[in-house]
């Protein structure tokens, strides 16, 4: 297979026409982790991940853009097997040795619109909402001369059986992102259908989300010399029973009732270090995108498509459920020692929700968190990486990982 691209790539190279322009460039890591101890009955392992992406601009409006995985693997040494990072082929960073699409777009860009059709890299403000995941996506975007931006899109999120035209799952928005003075604010919104919903045809399987609505309004700026970020999303009136028991959402929806998620974020430079503050908070299940910087090595912090050796627990993936209220409250220090080198120390205190087979049997997990991360920075492209986290209180769980990240 990888002879196979570097001899298409080389075609490519050579028949291309002189007029249009190819932009390479990608990103790679090695990384050691551990989870849960360094004994020999914890995880000890090493997984590395390599991507290349390629945009060809043959005229001034339109270009095309890919990104391959090359490979997303834990090491395994001479009896190597290709196996994959945390996950099954496409659905994430993982998917073993298989080269595999990451990306493909075209896009279209005249008078302001830019329109584009394919497999998309999706990420929305402060990673709240989606991180870095991946749409079979047609998207209209409609750029201001004041830099602000309305955006129309449809998304298949899942498909059914070929033959039938409404077991899929779709799912529409409709968004705006603008700035007034120094305020950077953005108003998205959502909504999933799928009428004839079966388990057995739908490539999701185990949920429905039909009907479901979604506002989330953000507001990020500057006040007396402290950033603030400020992040909302509220999931409405899907159709169905609520959901009590995990076996049964193959045949109940989620997100029925009001499914709310918040966060709040301060960050402040002071002469001898920055300081942050996060709080966010889940009611009914709300959701927050796994790529979401809860401050923590340990919760969330693991976009879709490159994720995290050592997160431990999740805030926001309470699914609709009405006992997952959860909140984590984080405090950061971070200092820049020289120009190649900065640490960071925080904690706090997370009650988060514990993923059971049934309802009535589900927990809710009071912690404190501590964490710690450095970075050291090699060249301008390369960098090696520190992560440490763990839990005290009904968790005892602890991660720490190292990486070398490169990129192009």
């Amino acid at each position: 297979m990888t002879k196979a691209l570097l001899v298409a790539l080389c075609l490519v190279s050579f028949t291309t026409l002189a007029e249009t322009k190819l932009n390479f460039n990608g990103d790679a890591f090695v990384r050691g982790y551990f989870l849960n101890g360094t004994g020999p009955d914890h995880t000890q392992a090493f997984n590395q991940f390599f991507r290349l992406n390629v945009d060809a601009k043959p005229d001034e409006h339109l270009t095309i853009k890919t990104g391959l995985v090359l490979s997303g693997n834990t090491w395994e040494g001479d009896k190597h097997h290709t196996n994959a990072i945390n996950s099954t082929v496409g659905t994430d960073g993982g998917g073993g040795d298989t080269t595999r699409l990451d990306h493909a777009v075209i896009e279209y860009n005249k008078d302001g619109w830019v329109t584009s059709a394919g497999r998309q890299v999706v990420s929305t403000p402060g990673n709240f909402l989606t991180s870095d995941d991946r749409r079979d996506r047609i998207q209209v975007l409609k750029f201001f001369s004041n830099y602000n931006l309305l955006a129309f899109a449809y998304d298949k999120r899942a498909e059914g059986a070929l033959s039938q035209g409404k077991d899929d799952l779709d799912m529409y928005s409709v968004s705006f992102y603008g700035t007034y003075n120094n305020l950077r604010y953005a108003i998205q919104t959502g909504y999933w259908v799928s009428k004839r919903y079966s388990n057995t045809t739908n490539a999701l399987e185990a949920v429905n989300l039909d009907n479901i609505k979604q506002i989330s309004p953000q507001l990020s700026g500057t006040y007396l010399g402290v950033d603030f970020d400020i992040y909302y999303t509220l999931l409405f009136n899907g159709s169905g029973k609520i959901v009590t028991n995990f076996s049964t959402l193959t045949s109940e929806p989620l997100y029925n009732s009001d499914h709310h998620a918040f966060a709040f974020k301060l960050a402040k430079d002071l002469s001898i270090m920055k300081v942050e503050y996060e709080s966010a908070i889940t009611k009914n299940g709300g959701l927050i995108a796994n790529g979401f910087d809860t401050l923590s090595s340990v919760i969330n912090n693991s976009p879709d498509h490159k994720q995290s050796s050592i997160k431990l627990k999740s805030i926001g993936l309470g699914l609709g459920r009405s006992n997952a209220d959860e909140y984590t409250h984080m405090l950061r220090f971070s200092k820049i020692i020289s120009n190649d080198l900065q640490l960071s120390i925080g904690g706090g205190f997370a009650k988060l929700y514990t993923f059971t087979e049934t309802e009535t049997s589900a927990s809710i997990e009071d912690d404190t968190v501590l964490d710690a991360t450095a970075k050291y920075t090699i060249s301008k492209n390369l960098n090696f990486a520190a992560a440490y986290g763990k839990f005290f209180g009904d968790n005892k769980d602890h991660a720490g990982s190292l990486t070398l990240n490169a990129n192009f």
